[in-house]
């Protein structure tokens, strides 16, 4: 007989599924609970009562057809009396909502954890029904409200079987599926005959890492195959022990990236089974994505439709997922086509997603991370454009109060009740009475007390509830939402500041700027890691390694760290530092012209196709408006632009029509995530390192960086900046077929900060070899020993 062990939060649940998606679904973490709720009602509880214990272990054995399962779980509280109690503590910003569900459900995931720490006893007590309460605390005021719960045994028992066979037959399934992945990884093939120059070198780097298990980041270029190179192995490691992989990355473009090289495994035999998650908004039916069932359908009943339908069954047997094929099944049986991708992961022998998924603070990491009921082993984590990593983690633990913003959303709030307006006016009175305190006439930092916003919080949730209790219509970029949101992220952090956290005040013409701002995420993504069992993270842009290292929460201790060189031949590609031109600010308008007419010199000893890449729009236009070459067609890309209008510039680079020269800004749409292979673009001119804007907020970083990490300067702007600049030079050279041109301008691509961010293979020698005392007649001779060994 098998043995499988289980948490109580995840056995008891309805049998079969039930319920709507919501906040208090009871699916799941409440959002932001503190321990210290628990803590603090626990220590009254001893205070009141001698015999009370906190934390109190229990378990109990169970059998189904071939398994035994044991349960265990500890009491929030239990107080020796007779009978005994036992408590259970939920804490949430709305207990009046959460209330409300548990009197509608009487079969809500908390009443039936609290039955089956009560069935438990009761078995192991010979039969004494124990007196079962559930204690409600508010998040914002600790006020409780307890709920007596009744234990009906012979309710129970029969719930108890139908869970107990309910999870015989999941296991058995998981099973299969990790015996399936065991035998796949024996017949794993790479999907080529001839990995690519540097690419099997590239393999066994990262096989050899996935057996010691210490954490691994890879600089490669484009060209080596990273993708393919680096999921393969961590795939056949994760199959070995029966687990998945997931995929993480930035951009869309890169999900597409993924999906073709599991295509690829596809194509050459390997049974695997991979689905891409979308974005809530991307996948929503409604114009605004709020799940819940008061407002929308598809959230309304989701969990009963789920098990009604057996869709969960239905997904695993897909072999891609696309986001079409999720919203057509969702609308079929009106089901949340989001949650709905998610009942795929379980199965799923690939996941490819967005950094959200794993990273952000209301991450999906506890779904993506199940393989079976008490299962301990860990699907593998590849981190793709890691560069991009940091500055997102920043984001996601950052939140603003914008005063001119928080306006708009009070005057678009209109056509309401009286009563949702008065409740909206309250919050708004309540919000700038907050926000003066902390208003000043120039750019400040402050320190921010949690306890100004606890009142506008139970207000703001109040709000909310009646706003979306009253069955409202809800529209795209609904106000009142809007709102709410940015007060509960703005509040959340507030609660959640420690030294990696600075507060800022910025006066604006129509109101200022409250902003709290993560300045070191590594913390958390270092927390992030430790559900997986091993983590890969690469990307073209990974130097200094120890600068990654530190903002990706990396431990240096197991952390292995390589770098690969272009596998092209050198003589494909000429790199030049062109220094005596500076880009600096103070320097631009002196040097406009210079730049126009290096740029329109250049370009005619090879038309072709080209991209300048700026540090920002108006130095751009500047340039452009100099560079007078009329044999060449002129695009200047746009702050604004279009997915159509994108596509039709890289249907002009493709046709060849005429020589193209195109003006884009370092780190935009052009720059990274896209291929130009062949001819659609010969050649790059990266006009200086593209330095993030001076302002107050970026010299308070640059500040923390300083104290911290002793590099203020290189943290803030030199290492992101080049970033920006390997990654638009990264355009030119993508096949072993491609040749090209990338001429850097500026002095600061000779000193040492920036050289540290350059890939190996562009200065070997060092990066005054990059200079050149005859820059066209260099050029035209690369040129021309490119045509010569095309023809040989």
């Amino acid at each position: 007989m098998k043995h499988i062990q289980i948490a109580v939060s995840e056995f008891a649940l309805p049998s079969p599924r039930t319920g709507s998606i919501d906040t208090y679904s009871g699916y799941g973490p409440l959002p932001s609970v503190g321990q210290e709720i628990h803590f603090e009602i626990q220590t009254q509880r001893q205070r009141e009562n001698p015999g009370y214990q906190a934390e109190r272990w229990i378990s109990q054995s169970f059998e189904a057809p071939g398994f035994k399962i044991t349960v265990g779980g500890r009491m929030d509280g239990f107080l020796f009396s007779f009978p005994a109690q036992i408590e259970e503590i939920k804490s949430a910003y709305n207990i009046e909502a959460l209330l409300s569900i548990l009197r509608e459900q009487s079969d809500h995931p908390y009443l039936r954890q609290l039955r089956t720490y009560g069935y438990m006893h009761y078995l192991q007590s010979g039969g004494t029904e124990p007196e079962l309460r559930l204690i409600l605390a508010c998040a914002r005021t600790r006020k409780t409200e307890i709920v007596p719960v009744i234990l009906d045994t012979h309710e129970y028992s029969q719930w108890l079987q139908r869970r107990l066979d309910e999870i015989a037959t999941e296991q058995k399934a998981f099973e299969k599926l990790h015996a399936r992945r065991k035998a796949e990884a024996q017949k794993l093939v790479f999907p080529f005959t001839q990995p690519r120059a540097g690419q099997l070198e590239l393999m066994q780097t990262v096989e050899k890492n996935l057996l010691s298990e210490d954490s691994l980041m890879l600089q490669a270029p484009t060209g080596v195959g990273k993708t393919i190179g680096v999921l393969f192995p961590s795939l056949r490691e994760a199959y070995s022990r029966g687990n998945k992989l997931i995929y993480v990355t930035a951009k869309n473009s890169q999900h597409e990236v993924a999906e073709e090289a599991v295509k690829k495994l596809q194509q050459a035999g390997c049974k695997v089974r991979a689905v891409t998650l979308h974005a809530k908004t991307k996948m929503c039916f409604k114009e605004e994505p709020h799940c819940n069932p008061q407002v929308c359908e598809f959230a309304k009943d989701h969990y009963d439709k789920i098990a009604k339908n057996n869709l969960t069954d239905v997904l695993a047997k897909k072999k891609n997922l696309s986001a079409t094929g999720i919203q057509k099944l969702a609308r079929k049986f009106e089901v949340c086509p989001f949650d709905l991708q998610l009942e795929a992961v379980a199965r799923a022998d690939v996941v490819i997603c967005d950094y959200n998924y794993v990273f952000s603070p209301y991450n999906a990491r506890p779904r993506l991370a199940q393989n079976g009921f008490g299962s301990k082993s860990t699907p593998n984590l590849v981190v793709d454009e890691a560069h991009n990593l940091p500055a997102r983690a920043n984001e996601y633990f950052s939140a603003r109060l914008n005063e001119n913003d928080l306006r708009e959303h009070f005057a678009q709030a209109v056509d309401l009740a009286p009563e949702t307006r008065a409740a909206i006016e309250d919050v708004r009175s309540a919000l700038f009475t907050v926000i003066s305190k902390y208003a000043r006439g120039t750019p400040a930092r402050i320190e921010i007390d949690p306890k100004d916003f606890e009142e506008l919080q139970t207000r703001t949730g109040q709000m909310l509830s009646l706003y979306l209790s009253q069955g409202h219509t809800l529209k795209l970029n609904d106000p009142v939402l809007k709102l709410g949101n940015a007060l509960t992220d703005f509040i959340n952090r507030a609660n959640e500041m420690d030294d990696n956290f600075i507060a800022t005040w910025t006066p604006g013409h129509r109101g200022g700027s409250l902003k709290i701002l993560c300045c070191d995420p590594s913390r958390w993504l270092r927390e992030s890691y430790s559900d997986f069992a091993n983590v890969v993270a690469f990307s073209a842009t990974l130097k200094p390694f120890d600068y990654y290292a530190r903002l990706l929460g990396f431990a240096s201790d197991n952390l292995e760290v390589a770098e690969f060189q272009s596998p092209f031949p050198r003589e494909r590609r000429k790199v030049l530092i062109i220094p005596q031109i500076s880009t600096k600010v103070r320097d631009r308008s002196q040097n406009y012209n210079r730049i126009a007419e290096t740029i329109q010199r250049l370009v005619r000893v090879r038309p072709g196709n080209y991209f300048a890449f700026f540090p920002s729009f108006d130095f751009m236009n500047e340039v452009a408006g100099r560079v007078d070459t009329p044999e060449f067609d002129h695009i200047l890309q746009t702050r604004e632009m279009s997915r159509s209008a994108i596509e039709t510039v890289l249907g002009r680079l493709r046709t060849g029509k005429a020589p193209t020269l195109v003006f884009a800004v370092q780190g935009g749409v052009f720059a990274e995530g896209v291929d130009y292979p062949g001819d659609m673009l010969i050649g790059a001119f990266i006009v200086g390192p593209a330095l993030p804007q001076f302002d107050f907020e970026r010299e308070q970083l640059r500040a923390f960086y300083e104290r911290k990490y002793g590099q203020g300067f290189d943290y803030t702007y030199t290492y992101p900046a080049m970033a920006r600049v390997v990654q638009s030079a990264g355009r030119v050279i993508r096949s072993q077929t491609d040749r090209g041109l990338i001429v850097l301008m500026d002095r600061r691509f000779l000193e040492d900060s920036y050289v540290k961010a350059m890939p190996q293979d562009w200065c070997p020698s060092g990066p005054s070899n990059l200079v050149s005392e005859r820059i066209l007649s260099d050029v035209k001779k690369f040129w021309d020993e490119s045509n010569h060994h095309e023809i040989c």
